[in-house]
């Protein structure tokens, strides 16, 4: 077999091409994949998956600060840009090894 003879080859390792990919494999195809970035596509990468992480992370504050009737005595704690960032782009590296 040729180094480039592909049953199916699939552009793009977004969530879509990854799991075609791996349609096709499991059916017995020799499948090829290509992709300029990150596996997992825009949504995992700096889409969907970022903004998600940031909004919820954004919404911790007021939590904090609306816990007292309810109870809780909570001191808002300080954030830290730095450890968030870091902590998303651990999550997207992991995300990207799944793909």
């Amino acid at each position: 077999m040729d180094t480039f003879d592909f049953d199916f080859f699939v552009i793009g390792g977004g969530s879509g091409g990854v799991r075609a990919a791996r349609i096709a494999a499991s059916l017995g195809a020799t499948v090829g994949l290509c992709e300029a970035s990150d596996l997992g596509g825009t949504c995992v990468n700096v889409g969907c998956v970022p903004k998600k992480l940031f909004a919820y992370a954004a919404e911790f504050k007021s939590h904090f600060e609306d816990a007292g009737p309810f109870g809780w005595q909570a001191k808002v704690p300080d954030f830290d840009w730095a450890t968030l960032v870091r902590n998303k782009d651990i999550e997207i590296r992991r995300l990207n090894g799944v793909y």
